[in-house]
């Protein structure tokens, strides 16, 4: 059963079904064409043999006949059967067998009347007989002669070419269903091989690979479906890593809250102590309640369910007010916060989400940067885009490490960043949030210098056109 569900199967199945419809097409093609071609060329040989009966006809002392040949009567060497009938319907001559054909009058009368006719007719016996009727030009006026031959001949010769017809049909699907299936298994051969292969990857090991033996469709396959492993291989990778990193972002937090409530529960302490205790374990469920908030916000990025409130936003308006409202951390740190050009340019997007990329940004920015230091903010059009940059006189970082800070959990400097409530997964929202509003994230920087984060977002067309009439 499972073979005849195969697609080799069905394929040599319709490959046969085709072939012998085209093979019986031609077949009753050539048959047909092969009988009217036979039975044109009887009719040319009567038609003929009539033309010459026409120069042979000659009437001596009142009887009528042809002139023989050196090889025997005229008559009986062109056709079986030649009947002569003079104008009043009499038979004046007769050659070949003695037949009786019901369809003679109705032809002789034609004749007469000047008209030719062609006719298969059937003697009483049964046997198929064709007939010429033509008017015949005497000396003595207008006669009828009736020329016949039999079709046994022809019929055996179309039987028999009939019989080899179907004998070569049968013949030519019979090797074409065994050469068809033979190639079908040999073109499906890899098919089985990446089944096979396919068949052996697991979750657990995602490192094996089709092999590619051609550049026709099935390369093109297993080149896809190995393309498709990789990114699978690299997802599971990822997904194992974020796991890990979760798992260890929340075990800190939980040992200390573990520890310290027990420290607190051992034996009876002061207020103060209590207090202590409470507030660090308050500090740690933050942290906590914070990186399960950005887990969240990145698990749906993964799934593709976020939706987007879009919205016309004037990033102008929105950096100012998250330049005040970020002001407060800068002089506690004792920072200057800067507002650079600020031109007032209009993006489509989620307010909501770039309120939080550029919080997320200007919250890195007060955090590495050393007292004295200084923050600025600035928003320009280049081009079609409008560009946010948050620029620092911070610690900078490493050229190394540059290409991954963009990665979930990755710090430069992991301690500091601890210590500082970082979770590392600050800037893969960014990135995130840049991406889903059609923008990108770039970064700048140097060790003891500072860092320039800068957002470019596209600018809707109105908004483009608005700015071109202002300037």
């Amino acid at each position: 059963m499972r073979f005849v569900k195969s697609i080799k199967f069905r394929l040599t199945i319709w490959y046969l079904v085709v072939l012998g419809a085209l093979l019986v097409v031609f077949g009753v093609a050539a048959y047909f064409m092969l009988s009217h071609s036979l039975y044109q060329s009887l009719d040319d040989s009567l038609k003929l043999q009539v033309a010459q009966l026409e120069g042979s006809l000659k009437v001596e002392d009142g009887s009528i006949g042809f002139q023989d040949t050196d090889q025997g009567d005229f008559g009986a060497q062109l056709a079986e059967l030649v009947l002569l009938y003079s104008a009043n319907d009499n038979l004046l001559y007769q050659s070949g067998p003695r037949v009786e054909i019901t369809q003679v009058n109705t032809l002789v009368t034609q004749a007469l009347a000047g008209h030719s006719t062609l006719v298969t007719a059937k003697t009483r016996d049964g046997q198929e007989i064709r007939l010429y009727a033509a008017p015949l030009k005497g000396e003595t006026g207008i006669y009828a002669v009736v020329v016949g031959r039999s079709t046994a001949e022809l019929t055996d010769v179309l039987e028999r070419f009939r019989y080899i017809l179907i004998l070569a049909v049968l013949a030519t699907i019979a090797l074409a269903g065994g050469g068809g299936f033979f190639l079908a298994k040999r073109a499906f051969k890899p098919v089985e091989q990446i089944t096979r292969t396919a068949r052996e990857i697991e979750e657990s090991d995602l490192s094996r690979r089709i092999k590619v033996r051609s550049e026709d469709e099935l390369g093109r396959l297993a080149s896809t479906l190995n393309q498709m492993i990789a990114r699978l291989e690299r997802a599971f990778s990822r997904q194992r890593q974020f796991t890990a990193d979760a798992s260890h972002e929340l075990r800190t937090p939980l040992a200390v809250i573990q520890a310290e409530s027990t420290l607190a529960l051992r034996k009876k302490r002061a207020e103060s102590d209590y207090r202590k205790s409470l507030g660090l374990i308050s500090r740690e469920v933050s942290h906590m309640s914070a990186l399960v908030d950005k887990l969240l916000f990145l698990a749906r990025s993964d799934t593709g369910k976020e939706q987007l409130n879009l919205e016309a936003v004037n990033l102008k308006e929105l950096l100012t007010d998250l330049a005040s409202e970020t002001e407060v951390l800068c002089q506690e740190k004792g920072l200057q916060l800067k507002l650079g050009p600020l031109e007032n340019l209009v993006v489509k997007g989620d307010k909501v989400e770039l309120k939080q990329l550029f919080f997320n940004l200007l919250d890195n920015a007060i955090r590495y940067t050393p007292i004295g230091g200084s923050v600025t903010v600035s928003v320009e059009r280049k081009r079609e885009t409008a560009v946010v940059a948050i620029e620092d006189s911070g610690i900078g970082i490493p050229e190394e490490h540059i290409p991954h800070i963009f990665e979930r959990f990755y710090r430069v400097d992991k301690a500091r960043s601890r210590a500082e409530g970082g979770s590392g997964l600050g800037l893969s929202i960014c990135q995130h949030i840049a991406e889903v509003h059609c923008g990108r994230i770039e970064v700048e920087s140097q060790i003891g210098k500072g860092s320039t984060f800068s957002v470019s977002l596209p600018l809707p067309e109105s908004s483009q056109s608005n700015n071109d009439k202002q300037k």
